[in-house]
């Protein structure tokens, strides 16, 4: 059976989105409020998709921490600060992948316990690219994102991988830097990026979104640069649910771009509330048509 036919549709929660999101105070916009609101409204076994999604904040808190970079704590992930404060007595409490790293990156012993139930790998990497601890750490996170059976979870992390492994090579052209050891993962696209001196590294056909990355990747100003990349990943999250209205897929795409909003509001006001009325017409609009189909 197909994952679309499997799930749940949330009718009353969807199309009281709009309500929900204006109900935000715009200098306290809240997306742990907004997700409170879902959770008890969602089967849980969908929350659990909504809480993954978050992961990338717990994984910058988490590297945070380990990599002593004195960066602000993000409250937007699903793990509490103390957790991450006193990291290396509660690093059991983190997640699998987290705590792989953990290992890895500080070189502490594993308990026999944990080595046992561990699968053999190849250890022999004589070939391997020395990576920054960071990219180490997101090949971790990404294997895991997209071996999820979540369509929504699965595309946009696909999407997430590509999109910083291509920007993160324009840059590195750009600076005349080498850009293997900044690419996150060993797949066809990263050979391709370090190999190829095209332009767009000849991949205008297999990524329908290059052409734009390429143009805004060029902007020298900074604000209007991030600006027009959150755009492009709002406008990817609506295309991967075309089709989807009332499904946790819909609501998981709500929270990619709440978001957006949640850090635009921070970085630059006007933007923010621009974004905000965008998302507020989108839920209507895509309410509608849905209900339009279905009548």
């Amino acid at each position: 059976m197909e994952e679309s036919s499997m799930m749940r549709n949330y009718y009353y929660l969807v199309a009281g989105l709009p309500e929900l999101l204006m109900d935000q105070e715009r200098k306290d916009f809240s997306v742990n409020a907004l997700k409170e609101e879902v959770k008890d409204n969602v089967h849980p076994s969908d929350y659990k998709l909504v809480e993954f999604l978050h992961l990338p904040y717990d994984n910058e808190n988490f590297l945070n921490q380990l990599l002593k970079r004195g960066l602000e704590f993000s409250d937007m992930g699903n793990i509490e600060k103390p957790i991450f404060d006193e990291l290396d007595d509660n690093f059991a409490e983190l997640p699998t992948y987290m705590q792989d790293f953990y290992y890895q990156h500080t070189g502490k012993p594993k308990s026999p316990e944990i080595e046992a139930d561990e699968p053999e790998v190849d250890k022999d990497d004589s070939f391997a690219i020395e990576k920054h601890p960071e990219v180490l750490f997101q090949e971790k996170f990404f294997d895991l994102a997209i071996s999820n059976k979540n369509q929504f979870i699965n595309q946009w992390f696909l999407f997430i991988r590509d999109f910083n492994n291509i920007l993160a090579a324009l840059n590195c052209r750009r600076l005349g830097a080498d850009s293997a050891k900044h690419l996150v993962g060993n797949y066809p696209l990263i050979e391709i990026l370090t190999k190829s001196q095209a332009a767009d590294f000849g991949l205008k056909r297999e990524i329908d979104y290059l052409d734009k990355l390429v143009q805004i990747s060029e902007i020298q100003d900074v604000i209007e640069r991030e600006r027009k990349l959150d755009l492009l990943k709002w406008d990817m999250a609506t295309e991967l649910t075309t089709w989807d209205y009332f499904n946790i897929n819909f609501i998981l795409a709500f929270f990619v771009k709440a978001g957006i909003i949640h850090r635009w509001l921070k970085l630059d006001a006007k933007t923010g509330e621009e974004l905000f009325k965008r998302l507020f017409d989108d839920l209507k609009t895509s309410y509608n048509l849905s209900d339009s189909l279905h009548s």
